[in-house]
């Protein structure tokens, strides 16, 4: 469900700001950057001097009732603001408008479970780089019907900010707030290396030639971090930066210092904020070189055949033995040997159009295998559950996510009769032709949850592969075990 509100002249121009309640958990807030009309606000009309009096204000209209009992409206208005007014700052002097050319959206994350928000960030991730998947995609189409004359590559770039206003402990301390988005940023950066599913597909489409001439679009995504702490430091590290201020022998550059000061201080939001900019831009087209080196002579056994062809008269060519087993072994082919049978060829044709489908699916032979291999297994203690993801983002977001169901009955410390304390997580699509790549998951889906508050020392993260190097944990399929302790 859409809501559009009316908003005054703000000190940038903006025309309207239309929040987007996504679900409970979940508020969106998307800003469109033209100019209204001079002292007239987006519907409504007003006096010169009331709308100078009321120029940075923000009206808001839910139009529903009860009314919520979160402040979320105020929340995205204070960020919008405070983010225009560092932008207008910055901008001071020059008369383009910083947000002309940029599309903003404001997420407000209202859960105080850590993991749900940290499950919520990786799905923002992955809505951004399909954003920016969807968008290559449409732009080849139209290159396609309209030709490369008529019609001009576009780049996409959107940013997201996403406010987390609920979660006291990421609220209050910013070493914990950096360290998880550090986490969440370094395991991104080592996902490139990971062999997945769809990275494999990929490859045999380009082998097989069934890829088709799209070009793969270059997507980026980017995560930087906001904080009202932003910057703060311990008394060691102060103690670390005055020692080093000493050893350069009193020299102290007062531009450098102002620099990184007010770097720091255009960080400091009003609440903690993860940014999220998508770029998508069509890859750069290379020109092949011209061949510089000597062409390769062709092999004897093909000058001798083209010969043998060429030198008859009227496609009368002496066919003899060596010319059979010349043929052989270019083809890799006995044309002596004839096994075919039609009655063998009638069925195979037939079997070559019928789809075999299988009653057993990943997750009963993952249960099956985890029942007779697993001495930990207890399964009124157990729960399992499936997941498709291919894209290591889709996988984090299902850890964290299912990480997030248990939370509530374990944070507590009083832990029910009937918890489940150890969940099997099914993923048989994911990194399933590399137990190394999975391992590498695991270890830093273990990091990013000990950076959380409250969970860190409470989970161990640990996995089973079909290739995996300790035969004990050799499951069919790939399985991530979150372990609660007691």
């Amino acid at each position: 469900m859409r809501f559009l509100f009316p908003i005054s002249t703000l000190s940038l121009p903006v025309l309207s700001l239309s929040l987007l309640l996504y679900c409970s958990i979940v508020v969106d807030a998307f800003v469109s950057l033209k100019s209204p009309a001079p002292g007239t606000a987006a519907g409504t009309t007003r006096t010169t001097k009331a709308a100078s009096k009321s120029r940075s204000r923000l009206y808001y209209d839910i139009q529903r009732d009860p009314q919520p009992s979160d402040n979320v409206w105020a929340i995205l208005s204070n960020t919008e603001k405070w983010i225009s007014q560092t932008l207008a700052d910055a901008q001071k002097g020059k008369k383009e408008n910083p947000l002309s050319r940029k599309e903003v959206s404001y997420v407000c994350e209202t859960s105080k479970d850590p993991a749900m928000i940290l499950a919520n960030i990786f799905r923002k991730v992955k809505e951004a780089r399909q954003l920016g998947e969807s968008h290559g995609q449409d732009q080849e189409e139209l290159i396609d019907e309209k030709g490369e004359e008529k019609h001009q590559r576009s780049t996409l770039r959107q940013t997201q900010v996403v406010v987390i206003p609920a979660n006291e402990e990421l609220i209050q301390d910013f070493k914990v707030f950096d360290a998880l988005i550090e986490a969440i940023n370094q395991a991104r950066r080592n996902a490139r290396d990971y062999v997945t599913d769809h990275s494999l597909e990929r490859l045999d489409e380009q082998l097989y030639g069934d890829a088709g001439d799209d070009r793969d679009w270059v997507v980026s995504v980017n995560c930087a971090h906001l904080h009202p702490k932003y910057g703060y430091k311990t008394p060691e590290q102060e103690l670390k930066d005055l020692k080093e201020e000493g050893d350069n022998d009193g020299d102290i550059d007062l531009n450098l210092q102002e620099y990184k000061k007010q770097r720091i201080i255009a960080r400091r939001s009003p609440y903690p904020s993860v940014v999220i900019e998508v770029l998508a831009m069509a890859p750069p087209t290379y020109t092949a070189p011209s061949p510089t080196g000597p062409v390769s002579p062709k092999s004897i056994d093909g000058t001798n055949i083209e010969g043998k062809i060429a030198g008859g008269k009227d496609n009368d060519m002496k066919i003899d033995a060596e010319f059979v087993n010349q043929l052989e072994a270019l083809f890799s082919r006995s044309s002596l040997d004839d096994k075919s049978n039609k009655d063998g060829d009638f069925y195979e044709s037939i079997g070559s159009h019928i789809e075999t489908f299988s009653a057993v699916t990943p997750l009963m032979v993952a249960q099956n295998w985890i029942d007779t291999n697993d001495p930990l297994f207890n399964a009124t203690k157990c729960a399992f559950t499936v997941s498709d993801a291919t894209y290591v983002d889709e996988g984090y977001e299902f850890v964290f996510t299912n990480l997030g169901m248990q939370t509530s009955q374990f944070i507590v410390g009083d832990v029910q009769a009937g918890a489940q304390k150890r969940q099997y997580l099914v993923m048989s699509h994911f990194l399933s032709s590399s137990a190394t790549s999975l391992e590498k998951f695991t270890i830093q889906a273990g990091k990013m949850i000990r950076t959380l508050p409250l969970v860190g020392d409470k989970v161990d993260v640990s996995c089973l592969h079909p290739e995996h190097v300790d035969k004990d944990k050799r499951c069919p399929v790939p399985v991530i075990i979150l372990q609660w302790k007691e």
